[in-house]
Protein backbone atom coordinates (compact mmCIF):
# COMPACT_ATOMS: atom_id res chain seq x y z
CA UNK A 1 0.00 0.00 0.00
CA UNK A 2 1.14 3.21 -0.86
CA UNK A 3 1.73 5.82 2.08
CA UNK A 4 0.76 9.21 1.42
CA UNK A 5 2.08 12.27 2.67
CA UNK A 6 -1.14 14.51 3.01
CA UNK A 7 -2.73 14.02 6.80
CA UNK A 8 -6.38 14.00 4.89
CA UNK A 9 -5.38 10.52 2.57
CA UNK A 10 -3.95 8.95 5.64
CA UNK A 11 -6.47 9.45 7.29
CA UNK A 12 -8.72 7.85 4.84
CA UNK A 13 -6.38 5.19 4.07
CA UNK A 14 -6.39 4.30 7.80
CA UNK A 15 -10.51 4.21 8.17
CA UNK A 16 -10.53 2.14 5.27
CA UNK A 17 -8.08 -0.56 6.92
CA UNK A 18 -10.16 -0.20 10.14
CA UNK A 19 -13.69 -0.89 8.29
CA UNK A 20 -12.07 -3.83 5.81
CA UNK A 21 -10.62 -5.30 9.01
CA UNK A 22 -13.72 -5.41 11.15
CA UNK A 23 -15.75 -6.71 7.52
CA UNK A 24 -13.67 -9.57 7.68
CA UNK A 25 -13.85 -10.40 11.67
CA UNK A 26 -17.58 -10.35 10.33
CA UNK A 27 -17.24 -12.71 7.99
CA UNK A 28 -15.13 -14.61 10.10
CA UNK A 29 -18.05 -14.86 12.96
CA UNK A 30 -20.45 -15.69 10.28
CA UNK A 31 -18.36 -18.41 8.58
CA UNK A 32 -17.85 -20.17 12.56
CA UNK A 33 -21.97 -19.76 13.06
CA UNK A 34 -22.26 -21.76 9.82
CA UNK A 35 -20.07 -23.92 10.43
CA UNK A 36 -21.20 -24.88 13.88
CA UNK A 37 -24.62 -25.34 11.79
CA UNK A 38 -23.11 -27.33 9.54
CA UNK A 39 -21.63 -29.36 11.92
CA UNK A 40 -24.97 -30.18 13.92
CA UNK A 41 -26.24 -33.62 11.64
CA UNK A 42 -22.57 -34.85 11.36
CA UNK A 43 -22.93 -37.22 14.10
CA UNK A 44 -26.60 -38.70 13.19
CA UNK A 45 -25.17 -38.53 9.61
CA UNK A 46 -22.41 -41.07 10.88
CA UNK A 47 -25.13 -43.05 12.43
CA UNK A 48 -27.10 -43.24 9.49
CA UNK A 49 -23.91 -44.61 7.78
CA UNK A 50 -23.23 -46.95 10.05
CA UNK A 51 -26.91 -48.14 10.03
CA UNK A 52 -26.63 -47.62 6.06
CA UNK A 53 -30.52 -46.71 5.78
CA UNK A 54 -29.81 -45.28 1.78
CA UNK A 55 -27.20 -42.53 3.56
CA UNK A 56 -24.21 -42.13 0.49
CA UNK A 57 -21.26 -42.17 1.72
CA UNK A 58 -20.08 -40.13 -1.10
CA UNK A 59 -22.37 -37.31 0.26
CA UNK A 60 -21.11 -37.47 3.89
CA UNK A 61 -17.59 -37.59 2.42
CA UNK A 62 -18.61 -34.22 0.81
CA UNK A 63 -20.07 -32.93 3.49
CA UNK A 64 -16.90 -33.39 5.65
CA UNK A 65 -14.62 -32.15 3.55
CA UNK A 66 -16.75 -29.02 2.85
CA UNK A 67 -16.65 -28.86 6.86
CA UNK A 68 -12.34 -29.17 6.53
CA UNK A 69 -12.33 -26.47 3.87
CA UNK A 70 -14.85 -24.11 6.04
CA UNK A 71 -12.53 -24.23 9.23
CA UNK A 72 -9.02 -23.72 6.61
CA UNK A 73 -10.96 -20.91 5.44
CA UNK A 74 -11.97 -19.43 8.77
CA UNK A 75 -8.03 -19.87 9.44
CA UNK A 76 -6.73 -17.99 6.43
CA UNK A 77 -9.12 -15.47 7.97
CA UNK A 78 -7.23 -15.38 11.29
CA UNK A 79 -3.62 -15.85 10.32
CA UNK A 80 -3.07 -13.78 6.89
CA UNK A 81 0.18 -16.09 5.42
CA UNK A 82 0.27 -17.66 2.23
CA UNK A 83 0.88 -21.03 3.96
CA UNK A 84 -2.99 -20.69 4.92
CA UNK A 85 -4.01 -19.93 1.01
CA UNK A 86 -2.02 -22.89 0.03
CA UNK A 87 -3.91 -25.12 2.37
CA UNK A 88 -7.62 -23.85 1.44
CA UNK A 89 -6.71 -24.35 -2.46
CA UNK A 90 -5.02 -27.60 -1.95
CA UNK A 91 -8.16 -28.42 0.19
CA UNK A 92 -9.98 -27.38 -2.65
CA UNK A 93 -8.52 -29.46 -5.32
CA UNK A 94 -8.35 -32.79 -3.07
CA UNK A 95 -12.12 -32.31 -2.41
CA UNK A 96 -12.83 -32.10 -6.07
CA UNK A 97 -10.74 -35.09 -7.21
CA UNK A 98 -12.11 -36.67 -4.16
CA UNK A 99 -15.67 -36.17 -4.01
CA UNK A 100 -16.51 -35.60 -7.92
CA UNK A 101 -16.02 -38.92 -10.11
CA UNK A 102 -13.82 -37.23 -12.27
CA UNK A 103 -13.18 -38.18 -15.97
CA UNK A 104 -9.37 -38.91 -16.60
CA UNK A 105 -8.26 -35.55 -18.11
CA UNK A 106 -9.43 -33.70 -15.25
CA UNK A 107 -8.16 -36.42 -12.27
CA UNK A 108 -5.16 -35.62 -14.36
CA UNK A 109 -5.21 -31.55 -13.87
CA UNK A 110 -6.51 -32.35 -10.76
CA UNK A 111 -3.10 -34.26 -10.15
CA UNK A 112 -0.92 -31.94 -11.59
CA UNK A 113 -2.51 -28.64 -9.72
CA UNK A 114 -2.19 -30.93 -6.12
CA UNK A 115 1.60 -31.28 -7.38
CA UNK A 116 2.33 -27.86 -7.93
CA UNK A 117 0.63 -26.53 -5.06
CA UNK A 118 2.83 -28.95 -3.18
CA UNK A 119 6.18 -27.57 -5.07
CA UNK A 120 4.85 -23.99 -4.51
CA UNK A 121 4.56 -24.96 -0.67
CA UNK A 122 8.23 -26.46 -0.31
CA UNK A 123 10.35 -24.79 -2.94
CA UNK A 124 8.74 -21.32 -3.53
CA UNK A 125 7.45 -20.71 0.32
CA UNK A 126 9.29 -17.93 1.74
CA UNK A 127 7.88 -16.93 5.41
CA UNK A 128 9.64 -13.76 5.98
CA UNK A 129 7.09 -12.62 2.71
CA UNK A 130 4.30 -12.55 5.35
CA UNK A 131 5.81 -10.85 8.11
CA UNK A 132 8.01 -8.20 6.31
CA UNK A 133 8.61 -6.87 10.60
CA UNK A 134 10.04 -10.23 11.55
CA UNK A 135 12.15 -9.83 8.21
CA UNK A 136 13.49 -6.69 9.04
CA UNK A 137 14.75 -7.96 13.03
CA UNK A 138 16.49 -10.92 10.76
CA UNK A 139 18.33 -8.41 8.74
CA UNK A 140 19.26 -6.46 11.66
CA UNK A 141 20.17 -9.33 13.63
CA UNK A 142 22.39 -10.49 10.51
CA UNK A 143 23.55 -7.37 10.09
CA UNK A 144 24.90 -7.07 13.69
CA UNK A 145 26.55 -10.80 13.63
CA UNK A 146 28.17 -9.79 10.57
CA UNK A 147 29.59 -6.59 11.72
CA UNK A 148 30.70 -8.35 15.36
CA UNK A 149 31.73 -11.27 13.18
CA UNK A 150 34.57 -9.03 11.32
CA UNK A 151 35.32 -6.82 14.26
CA UNK A 152 36.25 -10.49 15.72
CA UNK A 153 38.77 -10.87 12.70
CA UNK A 154 40.33 -7.62 12.56
CA UNK A 155 40.84 -8.47 16.20
CA UNK A 156 42.46 -11.74 16.05
CA UNK A 157 44.59 -10.12 13.07
CA UNK A 158 46.03 -7.32 14.62
CA UNK A 159 46.32 -10.03 17.54
CA UNK A 160 48.14 -11.71 15.36
CA UNK A 161 50.21 -9.17 13.18
CA UNK A 162 51.73 -7.84 16.89
CA UNK A 163 52.69 -11.38 17.83
CA UNK A 164 54.15 -12.14 14.55
CA UNK A 165 56.10 -8.97 14.29
CA UNK A 166 57.14 -9.78 18.20
CA UNK A 167 58.50 -13.12 17.52
CA UNK A 168 59.95 -12.11 14.58
CA UNK A 169 62.05 -8.56 15.94
CA UNK A 170 62.95 -11.66 18.89
CA UNK A 171 64.42 -14.17 16.15
CA UNK A 172 66.59 -11.24 14.86
CA UNK A 173 68.33 -10.80 18.44
CA UNK A 174 68.60 -14.00 19.13
CA UNK A 175 70.23 -14.81 15.31
CA UNK A 176 72.59 -11.68 15.95
CA UNK A 177 73.92 -12.59 19.56
CA UNK A 178 74.31 -16.34 18.58
CA UNK A 179 76.23 -15.21 15.30
CA UNK A 180 80.15 -16.47 14.80
CA UNK A 181 81.20 -13.75 12.56
CA UNK A 182 79.95 -10.93 15.12
CA UNK A 183 82.09 -12.88 17.97
CA UNK A 184 85.19 -12.46 15.87
CA UNK A 185 84.72 -8.95 14.27
CA UNK A 186 84.52 -7.60 17.84
CA UNK A 187 87.36 -9.58 19.15
CA UNK A 188 89.85 -8.60 16.30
Amino acid sequence: MKHYTSPRIQRAQLFLMKVSSYLEIACAMILIVAICIAFIPVPQNLYSLYLDNGFDLSDFMKKSFDLVIGVELLKMFCRHDIDSIVEVLLFSVARQMVIDHLAIKEALIGCIAVAILFAVRRFLFVPILDNPDEAERKLEKDQYIKERIAEAISAYKKENASVSLRERAEASVNTASADPLSDKSGNE
